[in-house]
């Protein structure tokens, strides 16, 4: 069980049980993805954007750009706080926010300094994730540029959901095969 709490109302089980659902964890880069973080990225002007899931002991990456990594631990995770918030959550300064201050992430060798998510968010209101934006400066988003990582979030879950749809469609076809062969 993860270290942190969901927000009021869900349970980690379940918000675990949903993201488990896409069967998206480990799967290989997708370009519908990977334009995602570049058009995030170009948009807000930052030098990192990723699409990353939330899971028990770690996040894992679908998308980056910026980084080179596909995961990290939860324990240096801003997006595991991201998570718990509605929708937009912006830093403009990591060094002066308590809760990231002392992160390695902050205080080691990548320097970060700015930090704006957009929540990936099940059709039933589980937090799977986030589409952030990072950068080594402090700063702000435009409204322009906050609109467009929540319109963008957005249309990471409906690359999700298809994902989810084409998945279960697959295993309903064979299912039937297998009926048909039967008799």
């Amino acid at each position: 069980m993860s270290e942190y709490k969901v927000r009021p109302g869900w349970e980690e089980s379940d918000r675990l049980a949903a993201l488990r659902s896409y069967r998206v964890l480990d799967t290989p880069p997708e370009p519908q993805f990977d334009d995602l973080v570049q058009v995030a990225a170009r948009v807000c002007q930052t030098p990192i954007a990723i699409v990353n899931l939330i899971e028990d002991r770690r996040q894992w990456f679908k998308a980056e750009i910026g980084l080179g990594v596909r995961e990290m631990p939860l324990d240096v995770s801003i997006c595991s706080t991201a998570i718990l918030q509605p929708g937009l959550f912006v830093v403009p300064d990591l060094t002066k926010d308590p809760r990231f201050n002392c992160n390695p992430l902050v205080t080691g060798q990548l320097r970060l300094r700015f930090y704006a998510g957009a929540l990936l968010e099940s059709p039933n209101g589980l937090p799977l994730g986030t589409l952030c934006v990072l950068d080594y400066v402090p700063r702000d988003l435009t409204d322009d540029q906050a609109f467009v990582l929540q319109t963008l979030a957005h249309q990471v879950m409906s690359e999700l959901e298809l994902r989810r749809a084409m998945a279960e469609r697959d295993v309903a076809l064979a299912a039937s095969r297998e009926a048909e062969q039967r008799q």
